[in-house]
C-alpha cells in the first residue's frame, strides 16, 4: 500500500513521480525536504503509483510555507507547533488517480495518528480542496485568499487530521494500515 523511501533508489522514484505530475499541471519544481519523512502510494499490484511527504513545522517566517502563506501568525498554529505538520508533494500518476487517493488519505490520518500531529498545513489546488472537503468530508479549513504559487492559484489550508483518527467510523473510505513509520519523529 505504501513504502516509506529509505534508499537513494526509492528517492529517485518518489521524485519522478511527483515531478512527473507537477510537470504535468504546469508547476515549477522544488527540492524535496531533507528533514522529512517521503512516501511511495502503491496500488494493489505493488506499482508506485503516488507521493506524499509529511514535514516538520516551524513556526517561523524562515519555514518555507509561512513565506507563501504567514501561517505562523495563526494562534492555535503558533501556540502549539509540535502538534503541526506539513504536507507536500502530494502526487498521484494520471493514470491512478480515482481509487488511489484513498491510500494516500489514509497514510495521511495514519502518520498523523502515530505522531499525534493535531494540525497538518497544506497549498492546496482548488480541485483537489473541493474533492477533499466535499467527497471525503476532510475537516479542513481555508485561512486565506487563494495565492499564486509555483504555477497555479492554490488555497492556504489548515486540516484537522484529530477529527478523523478520533471519529474513524465516519469516514467509510478510509483504509485500515500498519504503521511503519520511524520509531522516533524526525523532529521535536
Amino acid at each position: 500500500m505504501y513504502l516509506r523511501v529509505e534508499t537513494v533508489g526509492e528517492l529517485n522514484c518518489f521524485n519522478q513521480i511527483w515531478m512527473d505530475c507537477w510537470l504535468e499541471k504546469g508547476y515549477m519544481l522544488e527540492p524535496s525536504s531533507d528533514n522529512g519523512d517521503q512516501f511511495i502510494i502503491q496500488n494493489l499490484e505493488k506499482e508506485n503509483i503516488g507521493t506524499i511527504e509529511f514535514k516538520p513545522y516551524y513556526p517561523s517566517i524562515e519555514n518555507n510555507i509561512n513565506k507563501v502563506f504567514p501561517f505562523h501568525k495563526i494562534e492555535h498554529l503558533a501556540n502549539a507547533p509540535e502538534k503541526v505538520i506539513e504536507i507536500d508533494k502530494v502526487a498521484i500518476l494520471r493514470k491512478h488517480r480515482g481509487k488511489n487517493l484513498e491510500t494516500l488519505l489514509s497514510l495521511f490520518v495514519s502518520y498523523t495518528e502515530h505522531y499525534k500531529k493535531e494540525y497538518s498545513l497544506a497549498l492546496l489546488e482548488r480541485v483537489f480542496y473541493k474533492a477533499l472537503k466535499n467527497v471525503y468530508k476532510i475537516p479542513l479549513e481555508s485561512v486565506g485568499d487563494p495565492i499564486y504559487y509555483k504555477g497555479d492559484h492554490v488555497i492556504p489550508t489548515v486540516i484537522y487530521p484529530n477529527h478523523i483518527y478520533t471519529r474513524k467510523e465516519s469516514f467509510p473510505w478510509l483504509i485500515n494500515m500498519e504503521p511503519q513509520f520511524r520509531r522516533t519523529p524526525i523532529y521535536y
